[in-house]
């Protein structure tokens, strides 16, 4: 684990997580400084992990269940490698999980349980961890 690549793989996700939450869009250069990122420590895992993270996006957007912004941020599979892209993805749906039980249990969220949810902050969440993982 490099320092530098901390630095801009955490900062950028928080970036995107915050820029998401407030304007629905993922910016493109938060994600080319993510993928960028990955060019500090590149291997073969590193292709492998981007492969990996970006497949099941690709699918979902193609099929209109989410928003290119998403496809383009699994570019942090780069930076994570195939191991971590697979602890993340384990975080991402427990956090997932959570999120929507909470949004049906309790009463004040229930408006926002019918409306999309921006999914980058749970790339932040998940992704974020397993990188120090």
């Amino acid at each position: 684990m490099h320092w530098a690549q901390a630095l801009v793989f955490c900062g950028g996700l928080i970036y995107a997580a915050v820029d998401d939450l407030k304007t629905r869009t993922v910016c493109d250069i938060v994600c080319i400084i993510i993928a960028a990122a990955g060019l500090i420590t590149i291997s073969p895992a590193s292709l492998l992990g981007a492969l990996l993270a970006a497949l099941p996006f690709y699918l979902c957007a193609g099929f209109g269940l989410m928003g290119g912004g998403d496809v383009r941020l699994a570019a942090a599979g780069f930076v994570l490698g195939f191991d971590r892209v697979i602890t993340g993805f384990s975080i991402m749906a427990i956090a997932l999980l959570l999120a929507s039980f909470a949004m049906r249990v309790i009463p004040a969220l229930r408006k926002g349980a019918s409306a999309k949810q921006p999914l980058v902050p749970y790339f932040a969440v998940a992704f974020i961890p397993a990188y120090f993982i």
